[in-house]
């Protein structure tokens, strides 16, 4: 007790202390959520007063409210506007665990229109704001070094797509890219009425069928093609009511879907003839085969359609559906055919592979049965004619590609690295020396590969094998990204941050970042060589965005935060060729590639736009050259601000400069 106190103390006086000065956090997160709030409240506004000047108004409101009485304010008042985001000072040296929402129901996410908005896509890699979209996780801790200092990410396994983004939003990078305003044309494409009231009777239909067994069964061949093709035909009974009918539904929207583009809306029609059947089915109350492989391709159109959430809502269910039917099992005493036996198979690793890779997409728990608890045995490798109905002895499984080899190779995959990915998103965080002992399991995939999904071995080579082999190579390479991708946002997080000391740099942790720089690279270099040597199908296109994207933002980081590194001139060749790949013709109405585009060139804009000839060499001495000499020489000193004097470089300046009229490109 201070003398102060004795003093009133002796005086039987009350000891009274002002409370403890509270302050907004100068975060860029709470700038955001303040600006987004202030919008909201001046088109409230707007639509009560139309017409009127609301600077005038607002000011009218003020003087009219210091005119009235004021009341005592309750202790209710008064709490609720205190700051709901200040720290004390004990719990400012504490993580702050993950990116969060502003308030209470924050994650909560309503996808009931299938749009491209401000930043969304299935991929979950733009959706940098946390509000309104779901969880995807972002496992960065978050030191504040004091109230008015930049935060330090210390990383603790980032894991989603989005983990990249958020990172440079959170040390005020400006990735606020103004909305398109390009939109679906109602008119640009006939909606399905129209179609059919000028087509034969079934011929639409069958057409989006052919393009589904055309484009996506040779990926993801859950549905077994004659059977269900006959189903069509009416040859043999179609099972389970209305089941059958969502499938049917499904499967259309995804045939439409494959031979569409963003401008095409004929697919929409069709998942909404699908949902609608879901809401007046039981759903819930009944579980069947064709029910699962219904909700198992559902997820992946909405997935496509950009509504991540309501994907994975319908995945859910067909993993608990598929568990309640006993797929995870093989009964090998149950007296069924050996067709029925492997399209049981099919379906439980289909939904064994999209369950795990939508967990690592979205950054959330597998939670799948344990390996131990599975017996169900792969698929076969074999050509759908070798087994039929009738077939009565197990076929041998081929030495060459089928459409199954794929999807075998992909289960293997997930098997092996479900622990590496669950290992990544727990704590304690995992260590430089245990990151590089976790590529063991990928290793090992990869060696036990059969040649033809290693290498192309066949000239010509199917398309659908290209793009099998080539989704299969991406997948590993971004899974070793991701691995690596905490070390390398922890060394340039602390070098974005002002007044942190420079230490030297762990060799494992050197080398960890040169890992994931180089899984980035083989992403970029193997999707620009498949773009050039084969056909492009819109399945295809939506893996290339979503593996180029997530490898290309690699080398952006290195450049921006060590730009005078003797090897920038190639991390800047790496960023040329993913702002060529996002500008290829192939891409030009794909909307989704244009906001990747727009995120690239945001954080590049002052990044110089030649890259060829005498301007290449020119600029590859150029960015060998000391800090002083990069920022200040001619010709590039007209990408920086009169007044910038090189030196330490605030990177959260590079997305405000003006564009400077080049490209890439």
């Amino acid at each position: 007790m201070n003398a102060g106190c004795e003093n009133r103390k002796q005086l039987q006086k009350e000891c009274n202390y002002s409370p403890k000065v509270t302050r907004s956090p100068l975060t860029r997160q709470h700038l955001t959520f303040v600006e987004d709030r202030l919008h909201a409240f001046e088109r409230a506004l707007g639509n009560l007063f139309p017409g009127s000047d609301l600077d005038g108004l607002v000011n009218s409101l003020l003087q009219d409210q210091e005119t009235r009485p004021k009341a005592e304010p309750s202790p209710s008042d008064t709490s609720s506007r205190q700051s709901p985001f200040v720290k004390s000072e004990a719990e400012r040296d504490e993580p702050a665990p993950e990116t969060l929402p502003q308030q209470a129901d924050g994650f909560d996410w309503a996808e009931k229109e299938i749009a491209l908005g401000d930043l969304t896509d299935g991929m979950a890699a733009l959706s940098i704001k946390p509000e309104g979209a779901g969880y995807f996780g972002w496992r960065p801790q978050v030191f504040y070094t004091s109230i008015f200092a930049d935060s330090v990410l210390l990383t603790k396994g980032a894991s989603s797509s989005v983990v990249p983004l958020r990172a440079l939003r959170d040390h005020g990078f400006d990735l606020n890219i103004p909305r398109s305003s390009k939109s679906i044309s109602a008119h640009r494409v006939p909606r399905k009425a129209q179609l059919l009231s000028s087509a034969p009777s079934g011929l639409i239909e069958q057409a989006f069928m052919d393009a589904y067994f055309l484009n996506y069964h040779t990926s993801y061949p859950f549905v077994h093609e004659a059977t269900f093709r006959a189903q069509f035909y009416e040859q043999i009974p179609r099972p389970h009511g209305p089941a059958w009918h969502i499938l049917l539904n499904t499967i259309l929207a995804l045939g439409a879907w494959s031979i569409g583009d963003d401008t095409s809306d004929l697919d929409i029609t069709f998942y909404q003839e699908a949902r609608s059947q879901l809401q007046q089915m039981s759903v819930f109350e009944a579980g069947n085969l064709t029910l699962v492989q219904a909700l198992l391709l559902l997820s992946n159109y909405a997935q496509k359609r950009d509504k991540p959430n309501t994907g994975w809502n319908f995945l859910g269910l067909a993993v608990r559906m598929a568990m309640s039917l006993g797929l995870h099992k093989e009964f090998r005493e149950w007296k069924i055919s050996l067709l029925q036996r492997e399209i049981r198979r099919r379906l439980w690793w289909g939904v064994y592979i999209f369950d795990s890779g939508a967990a690592k997409t979205f950054g959330r728990p597998i939670l799948l049965p344990e390996e131990h608890i599975m017996d169900a045995k792969q698929v076969l490798n074999i050509p759908d004619e070798a087994l039929t109905p009738a077939t009565t002895s197990i076929p041998l499984e081929s030495d060459g590609p089928t459409i199954y080899s794929g999807m075998i190779a992909q289960a293997q995959f997930h098997l092996l690295t479900n622990s590496v990915y669950q290992r990544l998103i727990s704590s304690p965080s995992v260590t430089p020396e245990e990151t590089l002992a976790l590529q063991k399991p990928m290793d090992d995939w990869y060696n036990n590969l059969p040649p033809y999904l290693q290498r192309a071995c066949s000239n010509p080579e199917p398309d659908w094998l290209a793009l099998s082999r080539n989704r299969l190579m991406w997948r590993q390479w971004n899974l070793r990204t991701l691995l690596f991708r905490p070390i390398v946002l922890r060394w340039a997080s602390k070098r974005w941050t002002p007044n942190v000391p420079t230490e030297p740099e762990d060799p494992a942790e050197r080398e960890c970042r040169i890992y994931c720089l180089q899984h980035a690279r083989s992403t970029i270099l193997s999707i620009s060589d498949y773009m050039e040597n084969n056909m492009c199908t819109r399945l295809g296109v939506w893996y290339i965005l979503y593996f180029l994207f997530q490898a290309g933002v690699i080398p952006i980081i290195f450049l921006m935060t060590d730009p005078t590194n003797a090897d920038a001139p190639s991390w800047l060749q790496d960023i040329d060729t993913t702002r060529r790949l996002l500008s290829h013709p192939t891409l030009s109405t794909n909307r989704l590639a244009g906001r990747c585009l727009d995120v690239i060139n945001r954080l590049c804009s002052p990044i110089v736009t030649t890259t060829t000839g005498a301007e290449q060499y020119a600029q590859q001495q150029l960015m060998m050259h000391s800090p002083g000499h990069l920022f200040n020489d001619n010709p590039f000193s007209n990408l920086f601000p009169p007044d910038f004097q090189g030196g330490a470089v605030d990177f959260s300046e590079w997305v405000n400069f003006p564009s400077q009229g080049g490209d890439f490109t």
